[in-house]
């Protein structure tokens, strides 16, 4: 039944204000509060973002935007939902969301399935008309509804205020909402988007400082002397010689120990490594570990050179932390070899 109820509010005979309640006023104010929770959650995320681009936090876009939109949406139609319920319902008394004041807080006409449904409260005085009924007089100290049927009339008087309801039928382009009935539904999906808004900012991350023409620069610089160049390559060999270790793991016990080692590099000039050898060895034959740590240095990089070179770069081979395998420390220990048992096993540069 498409029905719509006029309620106007009388104060010693004159009126106040005209409200009417229908399915259309209602699907407005869903419309109306969804569109704001919108625009407040929109709001909220792209001042969100512009806070994090300006404190140079690293956010993840397409997370970001799907976290949002969907909050957004979730607190639509939720505030539709509250919107259009409390657009289906004229209430009285003293809060200053209420359509009119009355002495006693109370419903007064509400939304029952396709109609509406008036409300009956001690203390009031008046009377209902109902179509084919005789005018029904109020003033029952007990609380009843009494559903408003078509062409229903009721007068309804509380104290000095009055209230006269009618149902009529809809009319064309009249939409009556309650005043400012998005506040409170807006304010409370502030709670909800600070939470979001906390979360989402324990996701981020510190951004990392721009490269700058000073950071790509080479450490060896342009017009560095050859015996520089070599004393600069050799401190960057000896900083990567902790990948030797690998070299080193499948060997027997006797070859863990401290050596050193000739790498030999032909470097282009933009440090690339075109090619690699061992070039001496303190290790012997029963230690062949030249072949792995060729293998190994041709991984190894180095800064852009003065021009390309190829050099011998003496390396110092060092054991690691790496604890020794059990079965190694209770062989080393039953021989007697004077090993420590708790020093290291894999040999590695410093």
């Amino acid at each position: 039944m498409n029905q719509s109820v006029e309620v106007a509010h009388f104060v010693n005979g004159e009126t106040l204000s005209v409200r009417a309640l229908s399915n259309r006023t209602e699907r407005r104010a869903g419309l109306l509060a969804a569109l704001a929770v919108l625009a407040v959650t929109a709001g909220a995320g792209a001042a969100l973002a512009l806070g994090f681009g300006i404190a140079h936090r690293i956010i993840l876009g397409p997370a970001f935007v799907a976290v949002w939109a969907g909050l957004g949406l979730a607190l639509a139609f939720l505030t539709a939902a509250r919107a259009r319920a409390r657009a289906g319902r004229y209430t009285v008394g003293i809060d200053i969301d209420d359509d009119a004041y009355a002495p006693t807080a109370v419903t007064l006409v509400r939304r029952r399935g396709a109609g509406y449904e008036l409300a009956i409260a001690p203390g009031m005085t008046g009377f209902v008309e109902r179509r084919g009924a005789r005018p029904m007089p109020l003033g029952s100290a007990e609380r009843s509804r009494v559903a408003l049927g078509e062409g229903a009339f009721a007068e309804v008087s509380i104290g000095k205020t009055t209230f006269s309801v009618r149902s009529i039928a809809p009319r064309a382009g009249r939409v009556d909402l309650p005043t400012g009935f998005w506040r409170p539904l807006v304010r409370r999906t502030f709670a909800p988007i600070g939470f979001a808004a906390l979360a989402t900012f324990l996701t981020t991350v510190p951004a990392g400082a721009m490269l700058t023409e000073h950071d790509m620069r080479s450490a060896i610089p342009a017009d560095a002397s050859p015996w520089e160049v070599e004393k600069l390559l050799r401190q960057e060999a000896q900083l990567q010689a902790s990948t030797l270790h690998a070299c080193f793991d499948p060997l027997p016990y006797s070859c863990q120990h401290p050596g050193y080692v000739g790498v030999g590099v032909s470097l282009a000039k933009d440090g690339e490594i075109r090619t690699s050898w061992i070039a001496r060895s303190t290790y012997g034959q029963d230690c062949p570990v030249d072949a792995c740590m060729s293998k190994v240095v041709s991984d190894w990089f180095f800064e852009p050179l003065p021009e390309a070179m190829r050099i011998v770069l003496p390396v110092q081979v060092l054991r690691t932390n790496k604890p020794l395998p059990q079965h190694l420390l209770h062989a080393s220990a039953s021989l007697g070899d004077g090993v420590p048992s708790a020093a290291p096993s894999v040999s590695s540069l410093n």
